[in-house]
């Protein structure tokens, strides 16, 4: 690893301040990279939390103090991610003009196998290192990211997920965009069970047993012995996904009331998320699914059984007015006796 010293800190962490990438992960940035690790966990490990110090600030800080590789390693990640960040801006305003210009073989890929170039980038599959890239040069869609990554294969050296998904498009490798778009290998399209399964790995694979195993999911029997979250635990991860959940049947419409169909005919959640071949994650798009078809099933169901509307009851007769007289009182005595 490069030696770094004082000026190259002072560099690179001034240029930092205005990155888009200030607030991400250290870890996620250096996986974009395919570097080594970022050796220390936690939600405050990014650059802003090393940015302001001085060199000497630094080099006096606990996770850095005697640790000579450990600042070189921050200082390799930050000056890789500027490298990576910094064409953009001159980048974008050509896109559309030079991809007129010549053929991009990613969308040839995604026209050949049927992905609309208006598919949301949200309910990609992608690290937050790419999300941040895309998010920073407004790219919303699989056609955009398509577009930018044509020209940023000619002008940045690209690592993590960014590569693998550019690669895969450009080769037209099925089992590789499955990784990251809600793809079928053989088929024409994408598909709601695997939108549904790629949010659900969103979570960590910790994270993905031990919900599956509170939601009753038979795990294999090397993750058997992992620890069922907690009923808490299990409603914090249904509502941090639930955004996307609804995202996902927003968008594929069709298939959202097909499968409605399918399930008001009975057919249970279990066949249609099966194509995910992982019972955890199988067990989380059931439920995930669950949230929100079932109470529509019971919409439907109310709507084409209304409950009947009781009559209305008879009003009561209405009182006589005070004073008034029977007919029968208005008869004397002897005509009442005889019945005349």
């Amino acid at each position: 690893m490069r030696k770094y010293n004082a000026t190259d800190w002072d560099e690179v962490r001034k240029k930092f301040r205005n990155s888009i990438m200030a607030e991400t992960s250290l870890i996620s940035l250096a996986q974009n990279l395919d570097m080594e690790e970022w050796p220390i966990s936690g939600e405050e490990e990014k650059p802003t939390k090393y940015i302001d110090f001085t060199w000497d600030e630094l080099l006096m800080l606990p996770e850095i103090e005697g640790k000579t590789d450990r600042i070189c390693q921050l200082v390799s990640i930050l000056k890789e991610t500027l490298a990576f960040d910094d064409p953009f801006g001159d980048m974008v305003a050509q896109v559309v003009e030079e991809t007129a210009s010549k053929e991009n073989p990613i969308l040839k890929t995604l026209s050949r196998l049927g992905i609309p170039h208006e598919f949301p980038l949200e309910l990609a599959q992608f690290t937050s290192g790419t999300r941040a890239v895309c998010a920073s040069e407004g790219i919303n869609t699989i056609g955009e990211f398509a577009n930018l990554g044509q020209q940023m294969a000619t002008r940045v050296v690209l690592g993590g997920d960014f590569r693998n998904a550019l690669n895969a498009l450009t080769h037209g490798d099925e089992e590789g965009i499955g990784h990251f778009l809600p793809y079928r290998r053989g088929t024409s399209g994408l598909h709601l069970a695997e939108a549904i399964g790629l949010i659900t790995a969103t979570l960590s694979r910790p994270e993905q047993l031990s919900y599956g195993k509170f939601l009753g999911a038979k795990l294999a029997n090397s993750d058997a012995g992992v620890t069922a979250v907690t009923k808490e635990q299990a409603a914090a991860f249904e509502a941090s996904l639930r955004s996307k959940t609804l995202l996902a049947f927003g968008w594929f419409k069709d298939q959202r009331a097909d499968l409605l169909k399918k399930m008001m005919d009975g057919i249970s959640l279990e066949r249609f998320f099966l194509v995910l071949n992982d019972p955890a994650r199988e067990a989380i798009a059931i439920r995930l699914a669950n949230s929100i078809m079932l109470p529509e099933m019971e919409r439907r169901k109310v709507a084409a059984n209304p409950v009947p509307v009781p009559a209305a009851k008879a009003a009561p007769a209405a009182s006589a007015k005070p004073g008034a007289v029977k007919a029968e009182e208005k008869k004397g005595f002897w005509a009442r006796l005889f019945g005349k």
